[in-house]
């Protein structure tokens, strides 16, 4: 696998690789060695395994670590797990036998890697999951529904802003993570162990409730739509320009027109530049929109597109977030 990784690594134009490691041991002496722009690191090896190789890199020489593990596909905890200790992002490594089907994520890879190596790597020390079980007092309402979309680095961005929340949240949440189809519901799931409301996937014909957070399956796009006086979640067939499954650009687009100016759009750190249009709708129909800064992001890509359409109306640090929002509900 080291060797057709490296073969197809090689055969980019502008991305090489420097050497390889057998085991997290020897990834991390090779780390400070060689002190590359990126690891591209494995869960599984033996001896000393990934997570190894990520606390010891992360302590001793800090650099950018994607994850291609197969791993992912039954033990996605462990994926979440490595994000948490300071994995930047990840990618499920096809199943299958040994290198057959790698290629099927080639173009997927140089990207990731590319953006990878443009990380500021103070973005990704995590801020400390110290949840708020505390209720606040909401007065008269001015929003009903919080929208938020993210892709790389989004994991632990949304988790810091979920925990950081009251326990209380008298709206719904609904959340566009871009992520592989198969860690959705294990995203739920830990969310769920986090945060005091209840943190699920949601389906189509679902009733949106007020102290749910919903995230949006990576299957179909989800948008939502009023019926019989109730908003609901429903399948939108069309496709989207910069991203699909779940697009944020959808979802930001369908808050716009069932919410108009009671809704509020988060726009957190991704590469690319879905959500900016998306984004950009709700802050024309009167809704109060707010992109994540430079400085906290991991990839500044989805909320400088939408800075640079003039779709924010604020831009804010992670850590500013919450607390401003439960200013803005009030």
């Amino acid at each position: 696998m080291r060797l057709v990784v490296s073969d197809m690594i090689n055969s980019s134009q502008d991305i090489t690789v420097v050497d390889t490691a057998e085991n997290g041991l020897e990834a991390v002496d090779k780390t400070k060695l060689l002190q590359p722009d990126v690891v591209l690191l494995d869960l599984t090896m033996k001896d000393y395994d990934g997570m190894y190789a990520i606390r010891n890199i992360m302590l001793h020489r800090p650099t950018p670590i994607v994850i291609l593990s197969s791993l992912g596909n039954s033990q996605p905890q462990a994926v979440f797990e490595a994000l948490d200790h300071g994995a930047c992002d990840f990618i499920n490594k096809p199943e299958g036998i040994v290198g057959s089907r790698i290629r099927d994520v080639e173009q997927y890879l140089f990207s990731k890697l590319r953006y990878a190596a443009q990380i500021e790597l103070s973005t990704l020390k995590r801020s400390g999951l110290q949840t708020n079980n505390s209720a606040h007092t909401f007065g008269q309402m001015q929003f009903e529904v919080l929208g938020i979309g993210a892709s790389t680095g989004g994991t632990s961005a949304v988790e810091y802003l979920l925990t950081h929340l009251p326990s209380n949240l008298p709206i719904p949440i609904v959340i566009a993570q871009h992520m592989p189809e198969g860690f959705i519901y294990s995203f739920a799931e830990r969310l769920n162990t986090l945060v005091p409301f209840t943190v699920k996937v949601a389906q189509s014909n679902e009733v949106v409730l007020p102290n749910t957070a919903y995230l949006l399956p990576c299957d179909s796009n989800l948008e939502l739509k009023k019926r019989l006086g109730k908003t609901m979640f429903q399948i939108n067939s069309a496709r989207f320009r910069e991203y699909n499954f779940p697009s944020v650009d959808c979802l930001f687009s369908s808050l716009s027109q069932v919410y108009g100016r009671r809704a509020i759009g988060v726009l957190l750190t991704g590469m690319g530049r879905d959500g900016a249009s998306g984004l950009l709708d709700m802050s024309t129909a009167g809704g109060y929109t707010i992109a994540q800064d430079k400085a906290s992001s991991v990839v500044f890509g989805m909320p400088k597109a939408a800075i640079e359409l003039g779709a924010a109306r604020r831009e804010l640090a992670l850590t500013q977030m919450p607390p401003y929002i439960v200013s803005l509900l009030d």
